[in-house]
Formats: C-alpha cells, sequence, structure tokens
C-alpha cells in the first residue's frame, strides 16, 4: 500500500509532495506458522545465543545485529540508529525494516519503512494480517515482537529482554553514551508490555520469554534448548 506524505502551507497550498517519506510497507506473512527468535540487546543476550539460533527466523534490534549477521531481518526504530550504523545498514544483506524517515530517504527501496499504530501506553490488539500498519510498542524490542506477529508467526521466542540493569550493564554491549535513567525499565518498559500476552493469544500466537531473569513477566518463561529440541526450522 503506497501513503503519500504532504505537507501544506498555512493558506492551505500544498508545499511538498514526497512519495519516499509516504511508501509505507504492509508486513507480509513470510513466517506463517512459524517460530521466529527476537533479538534484543539485553546483558543476556551474547555470542554463544545467537550462535545456538544460527539458521531459524529471526529478528535482531538496534546494535544486536553485531550478533547475528546472518539474520533475516534488522528492526530498528529511530533514526539515530541509522545515522550510528549507516555504513552497516547499506551493507545488510537481508531485509531491512524501520520506521526511520532518513534510513528511507537515502536508502529508498533497501529500506521497508513500516507504520506504527496506536498508544504505546495503552493495550490494544494486534492488527489483522495484511493491515496496512503494525501495533507500536514503548521500545523497538515491544515493536519487534509486534513485527514478527505481523509477518505470520505462530510462535515468538523473546532473547535479550533482560529489561533491567545486570551488574550495572543494561546492554550486552557499551556502545551507546550518557547517562541513563535507571526506572525507565520499571516505570515504563516492562508496564509496556502489559496485556501483550492475552492480545497474542486471541490471535493465535505464542509467545515465550527465554531470556534468563528477564523482568518482563508478562509471558511464560522457557529454556532456550528445549524450545531449541522441538522448533522447527
Amino acid at each position: 500500500m503506497r501513503w503519500r506524505h504532504q505537507v501544506f502551507a498555512d493558506n492551505g497550498n500544498k508545499i511538498l509532495d514526497t512519495p519516499w517519506e509516504g511508501d509505507y510497507w504492509t508486513p507480509e506473512p513470510w513466517w506463517r506458522g512459524q517460530t521466529v527468535f527476537v533479538l534484543a540487546s539485553g546483558p543476556s543476550l551474547t555470542q554463544e545465543v545467537c550462535d545456538k539460533i544460527k539458521g531459524r527466523n529471526a529478528i535482531v534490534i538496534n546494535a544486536s545485529f553485531k550478533l547475528a549477521p546472518w539474520a533475516s531481518v534488522w528492526y530498528f526504530t529511530d533514526g539515530h540508529i541509522y545515522e550510528k550504523y549507516r555504513d552497516d545498514v547499506a551493507a545488510w544483506p537481508g531485509e531491512i525494516v524501520c520506521m526511520s524517515k532518513l534510513a528511507k530517504q537515502e536508502l529508498n527501496k533497501q529500506v521497508k519503512r513500516v507504520r506504527g499504530e496506536g498508544d504505546p501506553a495503552y493495550p490494544m490488539d494486534f492488527p489483522p494480517p495484511g493491515h496496512h500498519s503494525i501495533r507500536q510498542g514503548r521500545s523497538s524490542g515491544h515493536t519487534a515482537v509486534s513485527l514478527a506477529v505481523a509477518m505470520g508467526a505462530s510462535r515468538v521466542i523473546m532473547l535479550g529482554f533482560d529489561m533491567r540493569f545486570v551488574e550495572g550493564r543494561e546492554h550486552h554491549h557499551r556502545e551507546y553514551q550518557g547517562p541513563r535513567d535507571a526506572m525507565l525499565y520499571e516505570r515504563e518498559f516492562v508496564p509496556g508490555f502489559g496485556g501483550w500476552n492475552a492480545a497474542a493469544t486471541k490471535v493465535g500466537v505464542e509467545i515465550l520469554n527465554c531470556t534468563p531473569g528477564s523482568a518482563v513477566a508478562e509471558f511464560p518463561f522457557a529454556d532456550l534448548d528445549e524450545v531449541l529440541s522441538c522448533a522447527a526450522l
């Protein structure tokens, strides 16, 4: 579905019509009925964990692409991720899915820009398959889970969703600079998953959290090795 972005002056005259900026991608059910692994950036995500799922359906989020360069999809929400990893994005062999206007502007057809829907602060149902937008969450991790659902997954496995500080670290890397609000997870990110399990169940999707010690208790916890023993490629 093609959306054209238009900007109007105060007098009502159109002053800008940029096709690239309004060209949104409608998620396709590439993974209908399959298991999809979603790799966030928490400190529990390691190279060993990523190697265990190599060759399976996976979405990497933000800087986690470095641990799983084989992943089918690299998802990021914000333009600053694109600006930081511009060369990596341009060279990515898989699919780039994001909400960044800048990435779409510069790379155009190489980028699938998705449209987020809903207020991240309030629970809502997942849009039906073939809908022009996906349910937007409070963070890239939230939204990547929604993307997996929109792309047809029947089971979503969460990895690296610590959503807390572990030994003073909140990511498996040290690439983000500046002080962080230590209460952000407890105040916004963890509650942001409220109602998601019921919404997923409603559309026939099972979401499992395979992140050891995760602060996100919205979904059933599972052991990654046990999941892998029964998850089809």
